[in-house]
């Protein structure tokens, strides 16, 4: 879902990104550069125990802004991070704060569809004793999830995440915290999903 967030469509900006991958690439042959060490982040068949066995995406529930928001979905697929205009509305949120920039949009959660976005706003995250601001594109239509969280939370929480263990990891100055899925509501989410799509 999503476009590449570094770079907008045109050939030349796609270009400069593909230049910057090979010049990322030729730093392995050289000296590693300084680096933060944090302990690894493993999962075990403990952090399975919870969950039993499954088939279900990895759904959280997490403090944005001022409001504890559920039903997020971790989507490694989605290259933004996604909130839903009906969702910022029930959460008191000024959508005066919201940039007006657009964006096209699409995904198998739009049904394929490609939507535009209503504009895009900084929301601050908080989980695991940590507070980061992160960018959402507003989306203005409703769907089963209230937020769907992509690769720009997961790469700048330097996060893990495991569907099979229904949990995602990440480091933080207290060691590795882990916040773990609601099965349950991703099951609910599941099944709305498919009676909406059937309706």
């Amino acid at each position: 879902m999503g476009g590449l967030t570094t770079c907008n469509d045109s050939v030349r900006t796609i270009r400069a990104y593909h230049r910057q991958g090979e010049n990322s690439r030729s730093w392995l042959t050289r000296s590693s550069p300084e680096v933060e060490y944090y302990d690894p982040i493993t999962f075990t068949e403990v952090d399975a125990l919870q969950t039993g066995p499954n088939n279900d995406p990895l759904v959280v529930e997490l403090a944005i802004g001022e409001s504890v928001v559920t039903k997020i979905l971790i989507d490694t697929g989605s290259s933004v991070n996604v909130i839903f205009k009906d969702v910022l509305i029930r959460m008191g949120v000024d959508l005066r704060l919201a940039e007006h920039n657009t964006l096209p949009l699409t995904s198998y959660v739009f049904d394929g569809d490609t939507v535009m976005t209503a504009g895009t706003i900084m929301l601050p995250i908080y989980v695991g004793g940590t507070m980061q601001c992160f960018n959402f594109a507003i989306v203005d239509k409703p769907i089963v999830y209230n937020v769907i969280l992509g690769t720009p939370w997961l790469h700048r929480m330097k996060a893990v995440p495991s569907t099979y263990h229904q949990c995602v990891k990440f480091p933080t100055q207290r060691g590795i915290y882990t916040l773990h899925g609601d099965p349950l509501i991703a099951r609910t989410c599941f099944i709305v999903e498919r009676l909406l799509r059937n309706a």
